[in-house]
């Protein structure tokens, strides 16, 4: 798997036909009409009411297959498919948990035949999974406090002045040991080492927790939840983080000193998975196939300003927002894609890369 995401381009620059992408939707839906029902599982509050607005609702009116929303618990799905019965026929994951819902034995593999060829062209590779379809995608990203790195002097823009405390002194927030992945707290290390972002795996992990060995006197805070990073930063706690894009950017709009810089940002991604024995599996594919088209990727990433999952989306959305939004145009040429293959690669005794680098995780902050 290619650890840049170079080839997420590759369908952004491929011209439409001369039907406009609303008709071709319609002239989709058609093929995509059903009856019954396709059962999700949502995470509510604001993330439900985008994708409500976004693909539940339009494809429930274009295709007239109910959308039933249950609560979101993996433990209690899991244990359900375990069953034979299922509570939901589909759920959202990190991209880095799929291969354990797969060595489950939880997931069924994707039904492409579905999808229209416009919408699979405009898919690059890593959203076409074969147990899983792209669902977002989203960033690690260098953060910082603008009262202690203003526009005026130099601001931190990379990994590199990340881990460099001398030219950048001022406390630091890291992921904690949980969050090892979804934070990028190995892949930063690394690059903050020095590793050029096409070079960085196999990722060479005594390398990294040397790296951060070395950075432990400066960390202020090991973060946990998403909100810890853009919470510190606010409260001077620290002065630079690594952070999600949509945290710091939702800080701004309500008018925090922070920034953010996109060189070397981790791009990150969510599946869409079909569960195992789903007894609505045709509508299933289905769903995803439509909510995979270029209007409604736009519509969702307008309503929550996550990246879009189809490249042809972006060009139905307001050029602002484009240079917004992870993996597109704009930025993908900056970002660093995620090799959750390598994550998942199993040692001769069964653990994974994760396991290996949890646990070392786990034992340095101990110390």
């Amino acid at each position: 798997m290619q650890t840049t995401l170079k080839y997420l381009a590759v369908g952004a620059a491929l011209l439409l036909s001369a039907m406009p992408f609303a008709a071709r939707s319609q002239d989709v839906a058609e093929n995509l009409k059903g009856t019954g029902e396709v059962v999700i599982t949502s995470g509510g509050g604001t993330w439900e009411d985008a994708q409500k607005k976004a693909f539940f609702d339009p494809f429930t009116r274009d295709t007239g297959i109910k959308v039933v929303l249950v609560p979101e618990d993996h433990a209690k799905l899991l244990a359900s498919i375990k069953l034979g019965q299922p509570e939901a026929d589909i759920t959202g994951i990190s991209g880095g948990a799929l291969m354990g819902w797969v060595d489950k034995g939880a997931v069924e593999e994707i039904d492409y035949s579905f999808f229209a060829k416009d919408t699979l062209t405009g898919m690059p590779e890593q959203m076409k999974n074969k147990y899983g379809v792209g669902a977002l995608l989203s960033s690690t990203v260098v953060a910082f406090n603008t009262n202690k790195y203003p526009a005026s002097g130099k601001q931190p823009k990379n990994w590199l002045d990340f881990y460099n405390v001398k030219d950048f002194p001022g406390k630091r927030t890291l992921p904690k040991c949980e969050k090892i992945l979804d934070g990028g707290l190995i892949e930063g290390a690394l690059m903050g080492d020095g590793v050029s972002p096409d070079k960085l795996y196999p990722l060479d992990l005594d390398r990294a927790f040397k790296k951060i060995e070395d950075m432990k006197p400066n960390v202020g805070r090991w973060w946990v939840a998403g909100a810890d990073a853009p919470q510190s930063l606010i409260s001077g706690e620290v002065d630079i983080a690594a952070a999600y894009n949509g945290r710091i950017f939702k800080a701004k709009q309500e008018g925090a000193p922070l920034e953010l810089s996109w060189d070397q940002s981790l791009l990150q991604l969510d599946y869409w998975l079909v569960m195992k024995g789903s007894p609505n599996k045709e509508n299933a594919a289905k769903f995803l196939a439509y909510i995979s088209q270029a209007k409604p990727q736009a519509d969702f990433a307008e309503a929550i300003s996550y990246g879009p999952i189809n490249n042809d989306a972006y060009k139905l959305l307001p050029k602002e927002m484009v240079g917004i939004l992870p993996g597109s145009p704009e930025l993908v040429k900056k970002q660093v894609f995620q090799n959750y293959s390598w994550w998942s690669e199993k040692a001769a005794d069964g653990r994974t890369n994760w396991d290996a680098a949890l646990e070392r995780c786990v034992t340095m902050l101990s110390q």
